[in-house]
């Protein structure tokens, strides 16, 4: 196993894949950059997801993209010809990665479908139900708290949009107590009325 502090590119696009790597605690982003230099965040991951995603496409592929810590992580390693043998002889194991993969393929392609969203508030909503759905945990308050500090830099990579118009969204959902931020970088959502607007957007 090896620690990763936040902020630490793990693997960089066009690394070999010789390794393996599973979560075994924090979160990692997947993310391209553009010719400007600026963020793309395509996927945001946790335990226990396997990575790069090019270890399912064989042998001599090489990743596609960058993954970085976004916060403390522990991951362990594994020889990826290692890990395909004990995929193949322990079921609990493959079907608890393959789980967690189908997972993140579904909100991967939710996500996907929102890029025909024409606002940048359907936009965001899309993105915040991928934060509730995979990366929250319910206070006993009612309210769900993303498990990671979230900015607004950070939607606005996640999402394709401007800081500036993530700002102007999120004190609108605010205004309507969909949002509330306790800190700083806390984002808690309160679910169902995330729902409601979604629906009501539709």
């Amino acid at each position: 196993m090896k620690q990763f502090p936040k902020g630490q590119i793990i693997q960089y696009e066009g690394d070999e894949v010789r390794d393996v790597f599973v979560i075994k605690k924090g979160v990692i982003k997947v993310y391209d950059i553009d010719e400007q230099g600026n963020e793309k965040v395509l996927h945001i991951i946790k335990a226990p997801a396997l990575f790069p995603f090019a270890f399912f496409t064989g042998v001599d592929s090489t990743t596609n993209w960058f993954y970085g810590a976004l916060t403390d992580c522990d991951v362990y390693i594994l020889d990826q010809k290692v890990l395909r043998k004990q995929i193949q002889t322990d079921s609990k194991l493959a079907l608890t990665l393959t789980e967690n993969f189908s997972e993140d393929v579904h909100e991967l392609l939710v996500r996907l479908s929102s890029l025909g969203k024409t606002t940048k508030h359907d936009k965001l909503l899309v993105a915040l139900r991928f934060l509730v759905v995979r990366h929250a945990t319910q206070r006993p308050s009612g309210w769900w708290r993303v498990q990671f500090s979230i900015n607004h830099q950070l939607l606005a990579d996640l999402v394709g949009v401007t800081r500036e118009s993530v700002a102007v969204v999120m004190k609108e959902l605010q205004d309507k107590k969909i949002i509330r931020n306790p800190r700083v970088t806390t984002l808690e959502i309160d679910k169902e009325k995330l729902l409601k607007e979604m629906s009501d957007e539709d």
